[in-house]
């Protein structure tokens, strides 16, 4: 299976549900939060998958450095923030923020459940 697949399978379908959902709660509720936790999901989502990108590279490499995707992780959470910074009526910052924590929820609860396994 091609990595994007196997990632679609284990995470992306998740976002994807969850962005569908707080987008039609945001259509008829035109709430600043739910406006900030759709674009803090959107860049969790990016954000997981340059995590899972450098994982799967790193189990397949041999080399001594292995990269997390840190710096480009940090730079998509930033670019979240600054939808905020130039439309803070729109978007609510506590809603971005807790979309981009989604990711580690999501890592933590896939480990977990690779450990019942």
């Amino acid at each position: 299976m091609s990595e994007f697949k196997t990632f679609f399978k284990q995470y992306l379908q998740y976002f994807i549900y969850l962005i569908l959902i707080l987008l039609l709660i945001a259509m008829f509720t035109h709430n600043d939060f739910v406006l900030g936790l759709v674009i803090g999901t959107i860049a969790s989502a990016i954000s997981t998958f340059v995590w899972y990108h450098n994982l799967s590279r790193a189990i397949k490499s041999d080399a001594l450095y292995i990269s997390s995707g840190m710096g480009i992780r940090f730079l998509i959470a930033v670019m979240a923030c600054l939808f905020w910074v130039r439309y803070p009526d729109t978007f609510h910052l506590l809603g971005i923020a807790l979309g981009l924590m989604l990711t580690y929820v999501m890592i933590i609860i896939h480990g977990v459940n690779s450990l019942k396994k």
